[in-house]
């Protein structure tokens, strides 16, 4: 069920296991991958899904996503800057890598990435698995 957070829920988040990058980051911050809001990556998903303790709760996470290809490729340097985006940017990256069996130490820049996901305010990433190939 899709779900938008009201204003005082979105004032309200903790940030959970990503608290220090929540408060770090400010309200006009945009994924620079999906390009929602701080506000619209917030998501209504269950926690802790595979356990008895199993809950609905706001989940709007935030990664530094970085190139772990450098050493992979021997490129000597990251084929991009290390990037603050959206937790789902991020899990997309390891989605598409399993899926289509790439290297694990292979990395989608942002910009790579924005050719292959299609974002939704609130909601899942949709994947076009090949177009990413």
């Amino acid at each position: 069920m899709k779900k938008t957070p009201t204003y005082e829920e979105y004032l309200n988040h903790t940030g959970l296991h990503y608290h220090k990058l929540w408060k770090a980051t400010g309200d006009s911050w945009i994924c620079p991958g999906c390009g929602r809001s701080k506000f619209q990556i917030m998501r209504w998903t269950l926690r802790f899904p595979n356990t008895p303790d199993a809950f609905m709760d706001w989940v709007a996470a935030l990664h530094k996503h970085h190139d772990h290809s450098n050493d992979y490729m021997n490129l000597g340097e990251p084929r991009f800057p290390e990037t603050l985006i959206c937790g789902q940017y991020n899990s997309a990256d390891g989605t598409v890598k399993r899926k289509l069996k790439l290297p694990r130490k292979f990395s989608f820049s942002p910009q790579e990435m924005r050719m292959f996901i299609e974002a939704t305010p609130h909601g899942k990433h949709k994947i076009n698995y090949e177009r990413a190939l």
